[in-house]
């Protein structure tokens, strides 16, 4: 069971990272036009790519690294760092669903009305940056989990 959980482990992390990494270049592309149909389609990739490639990868991510540690050599007694990136996925679960995909659903929503409207709505931009800071969060986040996967500070080297 261990290798197949490793392999899902892997699309996981490709679909999570891979997708986030895919939101920060269309931010860089959209940059601050405020032209609210080029906004609205790029929202619309936003939340598609969302709901097909980061909400699932996540989840694969999460639970194949638990399945990974409760079946492997790692003991949640033995080594903190486990413990540590743990913690971390729960609060990047908990992140990513109460907090930024309530928002993207909003924020893609205003966009929408904006396009039909023919101009950016006022409420987006705050809407966006709250969206955008909470994303911000997630991402450190991941990158400290994933830190930790790879250093195991505290781990004895064999």
């Amino acid at each position: 069971m261990r290798n197949p959980a490793k392999v899902l482990h892997l699309i996981g992390l490709v679909m999570f990272m891979g997708s986030i990494l895919s939101f920060i270049a269309m931010n860089a592309f959209v940059g601050i036009s405020t032209d609210a149909l080029l906004i609205s389609h790029q929202r619309q990739f936003v939340s598609t790519i969302t709901w097909a490639l980061t909400i699932p990868g996540m989840w694969i991510l999460v639970i194949t690294g638990c399945l990974t540690a409760l079946s492997g050599k790692y003991s949640l007694t033995e080594h903190r760092w486990l413990v540590g990136k743990l913690a971390l996925a729960v609060l990047i679960l908990i992140n990513a669903t109460f907090f930024i995909s309530p928002l993207v659903g909003q924020v893609t929503g205003i966009a929408g009305q904006s396009a039909t409207q023919g101009q950016l709505l006022p409420s987006y931009m705050p809407l966006k940056a709250k969206e955008d800071m909470y994303g911000i969060a997630n991402f450190l986040m991941i990158v400290a989990a994933i830190l930790l996967a790879i250093y195991k500070p505290g781990s004895r080297r064999q």
